[in-house]
This record gives C-alpha cells, sequence and structure tokens, in this order.
C-alpha cells in the first residue's frame, strides 16, 4: 500500500453537518476499497485561484490515506460523480 493525501474542495453552501457527512461519506468509499484514513483536517473555507462550477470559494479538506495504488482512479472517478465536491487531487507521498 502507498501512502497518499488527497485535498477536497467542497461547495461553500455546506453546513456543519452536511460537510461532516460528505467527508464521512468520503472516508467510507475509501476504507471500502481497502484504504486507511490516517489523518483528516479541514482548511476551512478559502477563496479560490478561479472558478470551478460557478464557485468562487469552497471548504478545503486534507485527507491523509494508505492504498492500493490501481485504487486511487476509480475512487477519484467515484467521487467526480459527486456534484456537492468541487475538485478532488491526490498526490502520492514519498514513504
Amino acid at each position: 500500500m502507498n501512502k497518499y493525501e488527497g485535498i477536497f474542495i467542497l461547495k461553500v453552501s455546506l453546513d456543519n453537518d452536511a460537510q461532516q457527512k460528505l467527508v464521512e461519506e468520503i472516508k467510507e468509499i475509501i476504507t471500502k476499497n481497502k484504504g486507511e484514513i490516517e489523518q483528516v483536517q479541514s482548511w476551512g473555507k478559502r477563496k479560490l485561484a478561479y472558478p470551478i462550477k460557478k464557485q468562487s470559494e469552497g471548504i478545503y479538506y486534507l485527507i491523509d490515506f494508505k492504498l492500493l495504488p490501481e485504487m486511487v482512479k476509480k475512487i477519484e472517478s467515484v467521487l467526480k460523480l459527486n456534484e456537492l465536491i468541487l475538485r478532488v487531487m491526490t498526490i502520492k507521498k514519498e514513504s
């Protein structure tokens, strides 16, 4: 298993409960695909460098996790279908 960090930008219109529910869904998708969550950090609301889906701000979350390399694209494609997530970026961490 490799270590990854995923940055997830959520729509700013979500309240705290909806944010937590969505983050739990993201974590559940990772763990269902044989991944392990190491850490979750909320970076809060930030202005985007350019509009994404007509949004100028987003709520950032950083999730560190372990996952098999072949599962990364699968998870990214599932998460990109969620309209409440503006952007998904996964980066492999150096061991």
